[in-house]
């Protein structure tokens, strides 16, 4: 299965005057998911790091659709999309209840350390595609 999902509240520092949770935050939470999706594969992001993998986003897009307020329970989906030569698409959906109120992506560039783009390493191909 390549895919994930988390259940979180909207923590009130998340929301802004107008008592949503802001824009900004879902970004936030599509890392959150992003990082526990590597995490369940067997990959570390952090570990990767030390042995000189990154990846950057280079491209993010969210497209909301329903507002989530403070202290609502929440679900974020985040599923493996393209691996294409340097580069890696996830996508999101988060849903309240069942009820997708945000859908997005992001893509993502192998690089080593020195920002050079590389291709996925075997490793990390090795627990995605498996």
């Amino acid at each position: 299965m390549n895919d994930c999902s988390i259940d979180f509240r909207v923590r009130y520092a998340e929301t802004d005057q107008m008592k949503y949770a802001h824009h900004s935050v879902y970004i936030v939470w599509f890392e959150m998911a992003r990082l526990e999706l590597l995490r369940r594969r067997g990959i570390s992001y952090a570990q990767m790091e030390k042995e000189g993998y990154l990846l950057p986003v280079i491209e993010v897009r969210a497209r909301y659709f329903k507002p989530a307020f403070f202290d609502e329970k929440l679900r974020i989906k985040a599923q493996f999309g393209n691996i294409e030569k340097a580069r890696l698409r996830i996508n999101y959906r988060v849903e309240r209840e069942g009820i997708v109120i945000c859908e997005g992506y992001s893509v993502h560039a192998f690089t080593n350390a020195e920002g050079k783009p590389i291709r996925p390493p075997k490793f990390f191909l090795d627990k995605v595609l498996k």
